[in-house]
């Protein structure tokens, strides 16, 4: 299986699409080994089972509620 890939996720409600053209879905969502803002989402693919690993901002919550955050 090819190594996990770091990289930037733009459209935070995009789905990346994997190097052989398939469909790729949240594997994992884990907190960032170092940065306590940040998160590592981990996208599997459908396909041939290769992963993307992206670093994202964490979701800021108020409130009990999840709201994206402010720039």
């Amino acid at each position: 299986m090819p190594a996990p890939t770091m990289a930037a996720l733009g459209d935070p409600f995009l789905l990346p699409v994997c190097d052989c053209g398939g469909p790729m879905n949240l594997a994992s969502l884990e907190p960032h080994a170092s940065r306590s803002e940040l998160e590592l989402k981990t996208y599997k693919c459908t396909h041939c089972g290769s992963q993307q690993v992206y670093t994202v901002q964490k979701r800021v919550v108020n409130n009990g509620r999840s709201e994206a955050p402010t720039r």
